[in-house]
Parts: structure tokens; C-alpha cells; sequence
């Protein structure tokens, strides 16, 4: 899936559910740093566990978006976004919170990220629909103002809560979707 939405500014940026067709300098994980974990598979053994874990500590109590030092790998920058353990739909606000604080730490000095991986939905077992909804609140928000260098946003979600992620991408951006025109037809006789 890709939809493309276009700022007040006329800056368009690509939301897709299609990792393997990009190219990304900025990846955003869970704070985990406990075995192999999504966060330990994009450091390696550039960062001590303890500093990783100290980071990750970081993250949760601040609840807030953590950007780790650049040097901790050599493909994209890595930023540790707070996981929300609740679905209730009261957690949308939460996660649009979120994704607006991951927004800004991705565009800050130093990052200026042009294509953001979001993998916090790659594994997950229940379908988070008030997180994702939160994101699309965000995207809907950004585009009052501007994505600045963000050019493409990727989630990652399981196979199986596609076509649930696609209709509501479809739902909350109908607005700045083009309109499908229906061509009419010859009649037959």
C-alpha cells in the first residue's frame, strides 16, 4: 500500500506498508534491549548492552522518543520510540502524541530524516488499531503545517492486519485521496 499525502506547503510524502521498495535513513523500534530483539539486530555490537539498556531505560522514563548516538550504526539513525501496552481507545491520543514527538525527532539536527521506518507493528498478535489511528492523526495534523524532509513513512504490519491498516489509511485520508471516477459504459443491446 502506498498513499501519497500532500502538506499545506505542496511537500508530499509517501505512507506505505512497502519496506523491501525503499531505501531508509532513519528507523524508529521499541525500547528493548533484553536478547534478540528488533532494537539489538540494528546495533549489533556497536553500543554496550548497558549503555543500550541505559537508553532504553531513558525512553520509557521519559516516555518520550530517545535519538541514539550516530555512531551506533552505520545504515540509519535509530530512534527509540516508548511502546503503548494498551488498546483501549483511549490510547490514540497517546500514540498520536507519540508519533509527533518520533516526527520531531526525526526531522532535528543531525537526523534530518528523509524516509522513517516504523517496525513497533511488524510482530504484533492483536491488530493495534487506536495506535495506528493515533498515527494517521498525526499525518492528518503534519500536513497543516509541513513533513519538512520526510519523503516516505513505512509501518511495518503483520500480513494478516493489512487489509484492516488499509481501510483505515483508506477512512482517515479519504479526504486527500484522489476520487476514483467511474467511466461510463456502452450500453449493450
Amino acid at each position: 500500500m502506498n498513499i501519497s499525502l500532500t502538506d499545506s506547503t505542496g511537500h508530499v510524502l509517501v505512507l506505505t506498508t512497502e519496506g523491501r521498495a525503499h531505501t531508509f535513513d532513519a528507523v524508529t523500534c521499541s525500547p528493548h534491549a533484553d536478547g534478540f530483539t528488533v532494537l539489538t539486530s540494528l546495533v549489533g555490537r556497536s553500543v554496550s548492552r548497558a549503555q543500550l539498556q541505559a537508553a532504553c531505560d531513558q525512553a520509557v522514563a521519559r516516555n518520550e522518543v530517545c535519538v541514539l548516538p550516530i555512531d551506533v550504526s552505520s545504515k540509519w539513525r535509530v530512534l527509540l520510540t516508548p511502546t503503548l501496552r494498551s488498546l483501549m481507545s483511549s490510547s490514540r491520543v497517546e500514540a498520536s502524541r507519540l508519533m509527533t514527538d518520533l516526527f520531531r525527532a526525526s526531522q532535528a539536527v543531525g537526523v534530518e530524516a528523509n524516509a522513517l521506518l516504523i517496525t513497533h507493528f511488524a510482530h504484533v498478535r492483536k491488530y493495534p488499531e487506536p495506535h495506528i489511528l493515533g498515527i494517521f492523526d498525526t499525518l492528518k495534523e503534519l500536513a497543516n503545517g509541513s513533513y519538512q524532509s520526510l519523503k516516505v513513512t513505512c509501518i511495518e504490519i503483520r500480513s494478516d492486519h493489512l487489509p484492516q491498516f488499509e481501510a483505515n489509511a483508506r477512512e482517515s485520508f479519504a479526504a486527500q485521496l484522489p476520487v476514483a471516477v467511474d467511466r461510463p459504459q456502452a450500453a449493450r443491446h
